[in-house]
């Protein structure tokens, strides 16, 4: 191999090795979730940094009780570091005035920290979720049900979704069932509904949400998949059919 293209074939594979991993240790994932501010602070003497912490409903996967029912899971609280660049002068500007308040943030979970920040989940904006559906936002939105084996509407809300992982991109989240009192994990298949369901995190309302259980869970994380969000009535609801002439 002539020392030209010895150089070419060295020069190529470090570009795709630097961009491989460069992806490998990027985003984890990305998304929105509701959450209750009970600390924030600036750190350093020379390079400010503004660290807080974030209350986030979550649930113990391995509580006992009975899905079908639909008796799972119980709420549990868990506490979330967050880090937050000094560039991004709303969000700090925000939070700060919000302490011990519930605020809707937009984050970023990193695989390896970034030098300039002290925990991996970065909060990029955040903002207070509005109370009256405006008309930017349609009632509805609803796409396929994907699972056989049973499909239901929950009044409640979306408390976090986010988009995760590298190589297979799935949409995950977690739903608060207000009727109930419990919370529940779930997937989206279909991104128009993924979308659709972060517009509908920006209201503190009650809405319907379609939801459509599967036997498997494939590539994603959860077997129930969200097929619906309707702000006006249950989900999954058949559409009458046009007046014959």
């Amino acid at each position: 191999m002539k020392l030209n293209n010895l150089s070419l074939w060295l020069f190529t594979g470090i570009v795709l090795f630097s961009a491989s991993s460069v992806s490998a240790i990027g985003t984890y994932s990305e998304g929105w979730a509701v959450a209750k501010l009970t600390q924030f602070e600036s750190r350093g003497l020379i390079f400010d940094s503004y660290e807080g912490t974030l209350e986030m409903m979550s649930f113990d996967a391995s509580e006992k009780c009975d899905e079908m029912k639909d008796e799972c899971f119980t709420p549990v609280k868990k506490k979330v570091p967050f880090s937050v660049r000094p560039e991004t002068t709303d969000a700090v500007n925000f939070l700060n005035k919000s302490l011990n308040q519930d605020v809707l943030v937009h984050y970023r979970i990193h695989r390896i920290t970034p030098l300039a920040l002290s925990t991996d989940f970065e909060v990029l904006s955040a903002q207070k979720q509005e109370t009256v559906l405006t008309k930017e936002i349609a009632e509805k939105l609803a796409g396929p049900k994907t699972g056989s084996k049973r499909n239901f509407s929950v009044t409640g809300r979306i408390l976090n979704l986010e988009y995760k992982g590298t190589l297979i991109g799935t949409y995950e989240g977690i739903f608060l069932d207000e009727t109930r009192g419990k919370v529940h994990p779930f997937s989206v298949t279909n991104e128009d509904i993924a979308n659709f369901a972060w517009s509908a995190m920006r209201f503190n309302l009650k809405y319907f949400l379609g939801i459509s259980v599967a036997f498997t869970t494939g590539a994603r994380e959860s077997h129930y998949d969200l097929f619906e969000v309707n702000f006006k009535n249950p989900a999954g609801a058949l559409e009458s059919p046009p007046p014959s002439n």
